[in-house]
C-alpha cells in the first residue's frame, strides 16, 4: 500500500528527530483475547491487529516493522484500519507505505505534511493495521513482535507527536495455536453393546474438565457447576459419583460440597473444593472429575435391530432453577470456551440365553441337574454346554458347591439360583458361547 510517495522526505525528517526519554505512547499487537492467551484453532488464519495508544499529544507520524518467523507461517495480508483511514481530519493520511518483506512487514505513515494539529486519537488504544498469517505449525505458543531490522534501509520503531519524536513502548503478541479452548467441559462418547432380547443396558459416562493455558501458568479453581441434558425417552441417570481429582481434595476427604441432582432429562452438579479456601482444584490438561451412570429405557432397545445413538448436551435449560455450566478460575467465574457434548451409542447384539442351574438344558431345574453335575465332576459325563448354566451359585466355577446348592434349594429350603432363573436370560454379554437348548 502506498499513498503519496512524494511526501516520503517529510516523513523521514519527522522520524529522524532526536527521541527523548519520554515514552507515553505504546504500540500493541493483539488478537482475540481468551483465557490463557490469544488462541487460534489449528489450521485457521492467525488474525492480528496493531493498536496505538497516544500520550497527551496528537500523533503526526509513526513507523515500525513486525517480524514474522517463517517457521510460524507466511504473511498473507496487511490492511490499514478504518480508524487510520480517517485520521487526517476525517480523510486519508498523506502518506502510508506498507512493505511486505521476507520475515514480516514494515509500515511508514505520515498523518499530515502541512502544518496541522495531527491525529487526535483516543487516549485508549486505537487500531491502525490488521494483518493475517497462514500458519504452518499446528500447535504451541508463538511470539509476534515489533522489530527495527526489516527493510532497506531498516525501518525504525518511531512515533512523532506534536511535541517530539520518540521510541514508543512495544508489546508482542503471544499466539497460541491449539485445538483446545482455555477451559473445556467434555462428556466422553461411549458405545454400549446390549442384549437385543432383553433391551437391558447400562453405561457410565466420564465427565472431564480441561485447562489449556498455553504459555501462562495454570489457574487454581475453587469449584465448578455442571448441567448436562439427556433424552429421557432413551435413558436416564441413576447416579453421579466423584472422580479421584475430587476424592483427593482436603487430604483425601473429598470436596466440602458435592451436590448432584438427577432429573428425567438431565443432571446437575455443583462442587466447592473447600468452604474455607484451604484447598482447590488444578486441571492440568483433561482431568476426570465425575462419572454419570445411566440406565437405558428397555422399551426403546428391546427388539431393536439398529444402533441407537443419543446425545448428552451441555445445557442450562433443563432444570429449575437453571444451573449454568461455570468454571471458577480464582475468584472469577466464566463459561468454558468449549462445551463438548457426548454421545452414547447402543449396539444391539444377540446374546446366548440359558437358565442357571439347568445343567442338562431340559428347561427345568430338578434332581436331574445336580446328579448330572456330580456325574461330570466325579464321573465321565460331559460338562454342560454352557458353563454358567451349571454354575448354580454364580461363583464363576463349576465345582461340588453347585450340585450341593441345587440339592439344598430343591430339598432343604435353600436359596434359589440367581438370575437368569427360573426362565431364560443372560446377565452379561459373554455368559455362554451358544444358547441353551431350552432357550430358543
Amino acid at each position: 500500500m502506498k499513498i503519496n510517495n512524494a511526501l516520503l522526505p517529510t516523513l523521514l525528517v519527522l522520524l529522524s528527530l532526536h527521541a527523548t526519554a519520554l515514552k507515553a505512547e505504546d504500540l500493541w499487537i493483539m488478537g482475540t483475547d481468551a483465557q490463557g492467551g490469544q488462541r487460534t484453532a489449528a489450521g485457521q488464519p492467525i488474525e492480528q491487529t496493531v493498536w496505538i495508544q497516544r500520550g497527551a499529544d496528537t500523533i503526526l507520524a509513526f513507523s515500525f516493522g513486525i517480524g514474522i518467523d517463517p517457521a510460524l507461517g507466511s504473511l498473507t495480508d496487511v490492511a490499514a484500519s478504518a480508524e487510520l483511514l480517517t485520521a487526517n481530519a476525517g480523510g486519508v493520511p498523506d502518506f502510508i507505505d506498507v512493505q511486505m518483506v521476507p520475515g514480516g512487514f514494515t509500515v511508514e505513515t505520515l498523518i499530515c505534511s502541512a502544518a496541522c494539529s495531527g491525529w487526535d486519537t483516543s487516549f485508549f488504544a486505537t487500531p491502525i493495521f490488521e494483518f493475517s498469517i497462514d500458519p504452518v505449525v499446528v500447535d504451541g505458543s508463538h511470539l509476534i513482535c515489533f522489530t527495527d531490522s526489516l527493510g532497506s534501509p531498516p525501518v525504525p520503531i518511531s512515533l512523532t507527536n506534536s511535541q517530539e519524536t520518540l521510541t514508543p513502548d512495544t508489546h508482542c503478541a503471544a499466539v497460541c495455536i491449539t485445538e483446545h479452548q482455555g477451559w473445556e467441559f467434555a462428556a466422553h462418547d461411549e458405545t454400549v453393546p446390549y442384549d437385543v432380547q432383553t433391551g437391558n443396558a447400562g453405561v457410565t459416562v466420564t465427565l472431564t474438565i480441561g485447562q489449556y493455558p498455553c504459555e501462562f501458568a495454570l489457574i487454581d479453581s475453587p469449584g465448578f457447576s455442571f448441567s448436562l441434558a439427556n433424552d429421557a425417552t432413551v435413558l436416564g441417570a441413576t447416579c453421579v459419583s466423584p472422580a479421584d481429582a475430587l476424592l483427593d481434595l482436603n487430604n483425601g476427604n473429598g470436596p466440602d460440597f458435592f451436590g448432584a441432582n438427577l432429573y428425567p432429562d438431565g443432571i446437575t452438579l455443583g462442587v466447592v473444593a473447600s468452604l474455607i479456601g484451604s484447598d482447590s482444584l488444578l486441571f492440568d490438561g483433561e482431568t476426570e472429575v465425575a462419572y454419570v451412570h445411566y440406565q437405558a429405557n428397555i422399551s426403546v432397545l428391546i427388539g431393536s435391530v439398529d444402533s441407537i445413538t443419543t446425545i448428552l448436551e451441555w445445557s442450562d435449560s433443563n432444570t429449575s432453577p437453571p444451573i449454568a455450566n461455570i468454571i471458577m478460575p480464582g475468584d472469577a467465574s466464566e463459561i468454558p470456551g468449549a462445551l463438548i457434548d457426548g454421545t452414547i451409542t447402543f449396539e444391539p447384539i444377540e446374546v446366548p440365553h440359558y437358565i442357571r442351574g439347568d445343567s442338562n438344558e431340559d428347561g427345568t431345574t430338578d434332581l436331574a441337574d445336580p446328579i448330572g453335575l456330580l456325574s461330570h465332576l466325579f464321573g465321565s459325563d460331559p460338562a454342560p454346554t454352557c458353563d454358567d448354566a451349571g454354575d448354580a451359585n454364580a461363583d464363576d466355577t463349576i465345582d461340588v458347591a453347585d450340585p450341593v446348592w441345587l440339592l439344598t434349594y430343591l430339598f432343604s429350603g435353600g436359596p434359589a439360583p440367581t438370575a437368569p432363573f427360573p426362565g431364560c436370560g443372560s446377565v452379561g454379554l459373554d455368559d455362554c458361547q451358544v444358547s441353551s437348548a431350552a432357550c430358543p
